[in-house]
């Protein structure tokens, strides 16, 4: 079941499933550039004093407002 990215503890495996729909459309452009589409597996690095992600090779750090509009589900091991 998909929740908000705030809502997960730091050190969770997450697929990106999308996004909440008081997110801007200029913002889900950024995110989306950034690499974070629905699909995309991130790990959840930090929550303060930023939310940090980890995407493919690189780091993210999202405003909370940001992270909260985030939607996930955590990525069980197969």
């Amino acid at each position: 079941m998909e929740k908000p990215l705030r809502n997960f503890a730091v050190g969770a495996r997450l697929i990106v499933r999308g996004f909440q729909d008081t997110l801007a459309p200029d913002l889900r452009g950024h995110l989306s550039a950034w690499g974070l589409t629905p699909g995309t597996p991130i790990t959840l690095l930090a929550h303060h004093p930023v939310t940090r992600i980890a995407v493919e090779h690189a780091e993210l750090a999202l405003e909370d407002v940001i992270a909260q509009a985030v939607l996930v589900e955590e990525l069980h091991p197969t």
